[in-house]
């Protein structure tokens, strides 16, 4: 196989181009906004809404002509760098247009534009406005980044500008202090994680000499396992080669990537940062948890699907099903109502991440498209609740230690708030995973991949297999539970603050306003199965799922784990009856899980809700999500502090006092170097000098041209022989 035929460039079509524009226009509006918003009129809001919906009207173009359709990719010349035996390497960029990348675009752009047009309500009278709507431009343009391009390195790069934007956006209320340590902690976090990505990806680039996708998967289909690992016979420059990778390498270089995701998708155990990002405004995290940053490293396992081996999806099966289970027990004893949504994506990211590792590649993109609508309809409701707690309490004149965010100070809001409780009911209901809701195909998707992945994986009676679909059982029920409960404290029972509940309406005549109740409508909506399937009871009429399945982006490519995916396949196209008890018992779960929440808060009193505290060990160790931040200041952020302290203290006691007492000694010491110059050396040459004038002087003085003299002087010299002659 010749390497330079699959990076040449390749000419661009209309869609790559149009593609191109889609990417550019975020960043234009963000670039004006932060340079002019607050001259425009509306201090651009208005811009920022209207870039972002033409990109997602021209994504939806794309998706026309792309889906099932064709594949598009356009790729230039990058740079070059020069290589041995005077040869140059070349670094291409480019654009790919495939079914995932179109499902994407129209996702990415559809749910920014919602959210910026909730915005305009949300932050209405904020200082930083126009800021706002800027970073938000920025925030979409780099996600967009991250899914057309078609090469590593740029994938990295657009990567980075997510995390950079991320930052942004969660300090940006940067008065408060804690907005500050959760942006800090969110971009430390994430570092890790993008640091194995770097790594995976310099390894895949010193095997196979470029970053290019679509080569790399060619490469990957040319080459086979032998005894003594992977073997890739190539031609480069017209020289022949041969690449041979051991399992390990690959695995390892897998893992690398996967530590992306782990940053980025909030996986264990560098989760942690994802509940403190509910610091920035409410559109914000609704952005963040469904269709761009979190999203992010799910489309990556997704994008480099072929490059994991069978050792490398294992371990990313285990980590996601940890995750899933670890996300919905930290969810169930969460009081803030930010803070169970976001524990709650924690939870299905570790979901979305099993499937990949399980070989439910399609149930994972199909949960990927779900979760990002119902879970932007729950926080942008999430945003309208708090929104009026906010306005409740300033027009009532209550005590600000008051928390507008705690669900154990709502209740009865369905009263009030009736168009917000029904567009939350479904989008809840999806995430729960009831029939009829799309969390309910997609989940039924994830659990029945997984079940035949175990089924697959335990052929040589190894059982502990079957653990990671158990945790799959287990989290629905324990979502379902933390789910009821949270719909039951916020909407039913009365409310529990001293004032009337309607005070929380807008106006008594109009619960919210339209910028805030379009977006969570249709959001609310989209929550509906029939949306994704004909058959909303089963997941295997999706076109979704049979759009990104491996069969359509991978061209018929060999993957790594072929065998494996392959065994997989077989073994869920037989489990008819599998797939249906997993749904039947799914349902079971989700009703009773349901069911306990509600049985235990009926009843309870408004005063018992307004005391509740984790009392037990299990609910606290819930609560403060098992620990995890406290080890890590133990473990890692207390030390590293001591030891810049000391390093500090180092700095100035030492360091700083040897320069500067130093720098006093030298101080004298060129003085005493001075005063040596000035009067000893100078003093010896003005000696010198003074000593020849003086000489001169007695040597010109006799030559003066005066016969008289030159007698007396010859006389002198005279007497002066003939009284040395005399004596001596």
């Amino acid at each position: 196989m010749e390497l330079t035929s699959l990076i040449e460039p390749l000419a661009g079509t209309s869609q790559t181009t149009m593609a191109l524009v889609v990417l550019l226009l975020p960043l234009l509006a963000f670039l004006l906004l932060f340079l002019l918003g607050d001259r425009l009129p509306r201090k651009g809001d208005w811009l920022g809404i209207a870039v972002t919906a033409i990109s997602f009207g021209l994504s939806l173009w794309l998706f026309t002509q792309t889906w099932n359709t064709a594949t598009y990719h356009s790729r230039v010349s990058w740079f070059s760098l020069p290589a041995l035996a005077g040869s140059f390497t070349s670094f291409t960029a480019g654009i790919l247009l495939d079914n995932l990348t179109v499902l994407m675009l129209v996702v990415v752009t559809f749910i920014s534009t919602l959210v910026q047009l909730f915005s305009v309500a949300y932050m209405r009278g904020d200082s930083g406005y126009s800021r706002y709507f800027a970073y938000l431009g920025l925030f979409t343009s780099s996600m967009l980044g991250i899914v057309l391009v078609d090469n590593l390195l740029l994938l990295f790069m657009f990567w980075e500008l997510v995390g950079f934007s991320s930052y942004l956006l969660i300090g940006f209320w940067f008065e408060r202090p804690a907005a500050i340590e959760a942006n800090k902690k969110a971009f430390l976090v994430n570092r890790v994680g993008d640091i194995g990505l770097l790594l995976g990806l310099f390894a895949f680039y010193a095997c196979f000499r470029t970053f290019d996708l679509e080569a790399l998967r060619a490469f990957i289909s040319a080459g086979t396992w032998t005894s003594e690992g992977f073997v890739l016979p190539y031609t480069l420059n017209g020289q022949e080669q041969l690449v041979q990778v051991s399992p390990l390498f690959l695995t390892l270089a897998g893992l690398g990537l996967f530590m992306g995701c782990v940053g980025k998708s909030a996986q264990f155990p560098l989760q942690v940062w994802l509940p403190d990002a509910m610091q920035g405004p409410t559109p914000v995290s609704s952005l963040i948890h469904a269709a761009t940053m979190v999203a992010a490293g799910v489309y990556l396992l997704a994008r480099c699907y072929a490059f994991f081996t069978v050792d490398a999806l294992t371990i990313i099966a285990v980590v996601g099903a940890v995750t899933a289970l670890l996300g919905a027990i930290a969810a169930l004893t969460q009081y803030d109502i930010k803070a169970v949504l976001a524990f709650s994506t924690i939870s299905q990211l570790g979901y979305m991440v099993m499937g990949m590792g399980t070989g439910a590649h399609d149930a994972s993109l199909f949960h990927l498209t779900t979760h990002a609508f119902f879970k932007a309809a729950l926080f942008l409701n999430a945003g309208i609740i708090i929104h009026a707690m906010h306005h409740g309490l300033h027009h009532t004149h209550q005590p600000e230690h008051i928390n507008p965010q705690d669900i154990r100070n709502m209740g009865g809001l369905r009263k009030a708030m009736p168009l917000t409780f029904y567009a939350y009911l479904l989008a809840a209901a999806a995430l729960v995973g009831l029939p009829l809701f799309s969390g309910f195909l997609s989940k039924d998707a994830i659990l029945s991949g997984s079940w035949a992945w175990a089924q697959t994986m335990s052929a040589n009676g190894n059982f502990l297999f079957y653990v990671v679909p158990l945790i799959g059982f287990t989290v629905v029920l324990l979502t379902a539970y933390y789910m009821g409960r949270h719909l039951w404290l916020i909407f039913f029972g009365e409310f529990r603050l001293p004032f009337e509940v309607r005070k929380l309406r807008f106006s008594e005549g109009k619960e919210l306003e339209w910028v805030m109740a379009l977006p969570v409508i249709l959001l609310g909506l989209l929550s509906l199965g029939f949306f994704f399937s004909l058959n909303p009871l089963s997941f295997a009429g999706s076109w979704v799922m049979h759009g990104v399945g491996l069969e359509q982006l991978a061209n018929k490519s060999y993957l790594l784990s072929n065998k494996l995916l392959e065994a997989i396949k077989v073994q869920d196209a037989g489990n008819h009856t599998a797939h249906l008890l997993i749904g039947v018992l799914s349902a079971v779960l989700g009703v009773a899980g349901i069911g306990i929440a509600i049985s235990k808060y009926k009843k309870a009193s408004s005063e018992r809700i307004l005391q509740e505290q984790p009392q037990i060990a299990f609910a606290k160790l819930s609560f403060n999500h098992f620990y995890l931040d406290h080890f890590y200041q133990l473990a890692f952020v207390r030390p590293a502090m001591l030891f810049a302290r000391n390093f500090y203290r180092t700095d100035r006691r030492v360091i700083d006092y040897i320069l500067d007492y130093g720098s006093k000694w030298l101080v004298v010491l060129s003085k005493i170097v001075a005063w040596f110059d000035r009067f000893v050396v100078d003093g010896v040459v003005w000696l010198a000098g003074a000593l020849s004038k003086l000489m001169g002087y007695f040597g010109t003085y006799p030559q003066n041209g005066r016969v008289q003299n030159y007698y007396i002087f010859s006389l002198f010299g005279f007497i002066l022989i003939i009284l040395y002659i005399v004596l001596f």
